[in-house]
């Protein structure tokens, strides 16, 4: 059994994946499986011919089924189902993981005895070839602060593969989805560690800018049904439906 399971959501990514996928096999540690699971990509998608090409049986790709509903949520609960490690890793099939990224995380689990793993990150914006920071701060662990705001980058994350089974992906969040299971994890009273490093690179491009306004009512509501805000849910929803 590997020590760390990496679970990588695709759709109709073939074409830009190589790089994420190089980025775990050129990690420091070597005993790691890496799960791709395709969300209904689309027949000529070549993602699976990719992942055939670096012949490595580290690797699996997991399709879910047509019968399946799609979208992050339900892909990241898919994966985990096949994660054979006691620590998942969070993967995006478009950024770059760091060559340490594995290491960092299991002495972390090792060493702090935590259920939750997160840490920093930089932003590559592809189009002008520029390195960049993070605008908002990446904090140690503050409940009072998550409650404000979701200052956890999701593809920094790992977590005890018990709590994949304990505490799935709301699939009814189609975005906003990692906040959801951040903010039940918080209030079920699990254990989070801050790695004060860099773990990964998140890619800026055109097919990955936030929906703003949608978000952030997805974040209304995750904070009226944990009872940190007050407000009419139904309108929430409605704006919801709307956008």
């Amino acid at each position: 059994m590997s020590k760390i399971s990496f679970v990588m959501p695709t759709k109709n990514r073939g074409d830009i994946i190589k790089d994420s996928i190089e980025s775990i096999v050129e990690q420091s540690e070597n005993d790691w499986e890496l799960i791709i699971v395709d969300d209904h990509s689309d027949s000529g998608d070549k993602t699976k011919d990719m992942i055939g090409s670096f012949n490595d049986n580290r690797i699996v790709y997991v399709r879910m089924p047509d019968k399946f509903a799609g979208g992050i949520p339900m892909a990241r609960n898919f994966g985990n189902i096949f994660a054979r490690s006691e620590i998942i890793a969070v993967c995006d099939s478009d950024d770059l993981n760091f060559s340490d990224r594995a290491r960092v995380t299991i002495d972390a689990f090792d060493k702090f005895q935590c259920d939750v793993f997160y840490a920093k990150y930089d932003i590559w914006e592809k189009e002008k070839n520029i390195v960049r920071e993070r605008k908002s701060p990446i904090i140690p662990f503050n409940l009072e602060k998550l409650k404000e705001h979701n200052y956890i980058p999701h593809v920094s994350v790992a977590y005890k593969r018990s709590i994949a089974y304990d505490f799935p992906y709301n699939s009814f969040f189609r975005i906003g989805e990692d906040y959801e299971l951040l903010t039940r994890l918080a209030k079920a009273g699990k254990k989070f560690y801050f790695y004060d490093g860099k773990v990964f690179r998140y890619v800026l491009h055109g097919s990955n800018i936030s929906e703003g306004k949608r978000l952030d009512n997805q974040d209304k509501l995750i904070k009226i049904i944990r009872g940190w805000e007050k407000e009419d849910k139904n309108k929430i929803l409605n704006e919801i439906i709307k956008t």
